[in-house]
């Protein structure tokens, strides 16, 4: 019997062999059981997540009961008894109190609601009269004075909070119910909704700002605010945590602490650990930097990252204070100090992938997706060591590759649309008798373009004596006709020279 041969040159297949059937089959059930994972991940957390509410729903109906009791009448009173005699439970991670920032948000944002209820006409008295009308009212209020969708959420999630800890948590519906309520009262917040995946970088280096250059000029006059924005460089600290580190007991050989107390200023309470960096250069700074601050804190009588005498508020106020003196604002350079967080952010994913944030886009998004087992690890590292319970909320620092897949979609029509408007060159073009003419390279792949880097264009047209000196002179008219970036090129190429396959050419039309 003959055996069947495979033909290759026309198409055919190999056949698979023993080993590479096992190898699949492996691969399948590993993609199964991950699937399985985040299903059961998911459920987990829901479950979770109702317990929590259930769990917390009521804990405040006593005391606000007894606080209309005793300042009958008087809303704002009773807002400040509520939170001087009730114990707020924090609404994620272990059986805790909320912290003290939190609170104090919570009992602003609740006086506010009802003051700006009364300008509304509609005056609140008692805490247990508050129902879905006034909470309408106020979102109503917001969307006519142009608040952002985060900043009414924020103040909704407030509101739903505290009527849910004091047994109401019928006032302000949840999820697709909260929508359904909006839109047929003629509210659509999810028109108003922006990404908070970043799309651009935030850093100070996209400004053209070096931080150790400020922080050294900073430090004469103000050594402490100085080493403050230092830490944040370092250790991607938030302001409020490096205005309230404590750098002695925080250091723990390989890491340093951050406290999940009132005293360490960590969002929500929840502390951390910040790893020294495994490059050998960077740990030397982040060693000698902590060094450093520890000797400014021992100047304290707590040993605090604080000037002395300043309690918590005035330190930060200080803070913003000298940041704002030295051009640290929007208005000034142009960058914050949770910029340099952002910069902490995108240097440790490097670090832990190998490959810059998306949010950069100088590589293509499909090598993050070759690579998505490790780009999803140093996602999740990364946001733990940022403070952050959820991966995808490090997105606002580092970006997605969903998101700049988008980005560069766009960036390379831009680049099509920009060199076809250009009549001069393609004049030019028609009158060297140029065939075709093709986008190529990190443009065509629409990549962000860095200093040192060329929109390369490759020519098909007759090989000729003199076409050398005719693709020189493209070259040197698209560089004028461009007007490109400080530092990015014009690179002109025949096409029987350039390496790039076939399928990577944008092909420009040339027609006048």
């Amino acid at each position: 019997m003959a055996k069947e041969e495979t033909n290759i040159g026309d198409g055919g297949d190999l056949p698979e062999s023993k080993e590479g059937r096992r190898e699949r089959r492996l691969q399948e059930r590993a993609r199964a059981r991950e699937v399985n994972r985040q299903i059961s991940a998911d459920l987990k957390a829901q479950k979770t997540t109702a317990a929590n509410r259930k769990r917390h729903t009521g804990v405040l109906a006593a005391v606000a009961e007894r606080a209309e009791h005793v300042h009958k009448h008087d809303i704002i009173a009773q807002v400040i008894y509520l939170f001087e005699k009730g114990n707020l439970p924090a609404g994620t991670g272990r059986k805790r109190s909320m912290s003290e920032t939190t609170q104090t948000q919570h009992k602003e944002a609740l006086i506010r609601a009802m003051r700006e209820l009364k300008e509304e006409r509609m005056t609140v008295r008692n805490l247990s009269e508050v129902g879905r009308k006034h909470v309408l009212a106020l979102i109503k209020r917001w969307v006519k004075e142009g608040q952002s969708y985060g900043t009414i959420q924020n103040k909704v999630s407030s509101l739903r909070v505290m009527t849910t800890l004091m047994n109401r948590p019928g006032v302000v519906p949840r999820d697709g119910a909260y929508l359904t309520w909006l839109n047929d009262h003629g509210i659509d917040l999810v028109a108003m909704r922006t990404s908070k995946v970043a799309l651009e970088p935030k850093t100070w280096s996209v400004k053209g700002v070096d931080p150790m250059q400020v922080i050294e000029k900073m430090r004469e006059e103000h050594p402490v605010v100085a080493m403050c924005l230092e830490l944040q460089y370092a250790f991607g600290l938030r302001a409020a945590e490096a205005t309230h580190a404590e750098p002695v007991s925080g250091d723990l050989g390989d890491f340093l602490h951050i406290r999940g107390d009132s005293r360490g200023g960590a969002k929500g309470g929840k502390s951390r650990t910040v790893p020294f960096s495994e490059d050998p250069t960077l740990r030397a700074w982040q060693q000698d930097a902590l060094e450093r601050a520890k000797r400014l804190a021992r100047n304290h009588r707590l040993l605090r990252l604080a000037v002395p005498g300043k309690d918590y508020e005035q330190m930060q106020n200080h803070f913003y204070y000298v940041c704002g003196k030295y051009g640290i604002t929007k208005k000034g350079m142009g960058v914050v100090p949770h910029g340099l967080r952002h910069m902490y952010a995108q240097r440790r994913y490097q670090e832990l992938t190998g490959l810059p944030a998306p949010v950069q886009s100088t590589v293509e998004m499909s090598v993050y997706r070759a690579n998505a087992e490790v780009i999803r690890e140093g996602a999740r590292q990364v946001s733990v060591e940022a403070g952050h319970q959820r991966p995808s909320v490090t997105g606002a620092y580092n970006g997605s590759v969903y998101s700049q897949s988008k980005e560069q979609t766009a960036r390379a029509k831009a680049w099509l649309d920009r060199l076809q408007s250009c009549d001069g060159l393609k004049a030019l073009a028609q009158s060297l008798d140029v065939r075709s003419m093709y986008l190529s390279g990190k443009a065509a792949k629409g990549v962000r373009l860095l200093p040192g880097d060329a929109v390369r264009l490759l020519v098909d047209k007759e090989v000729t004596p003199q076409v050398m000196y005719e693709l020189g002179l493209l070259q040197r008219t698209a560089t004028r006709l461009l007007k490109l970036d400080e530092g990015v090129l014009v690179d002109v190429v025949h096409v029987e020279q350039a390496q790039e396959e076939r399928d990577s050419y944008l092909e420009l039309n040339l027609q006048v």
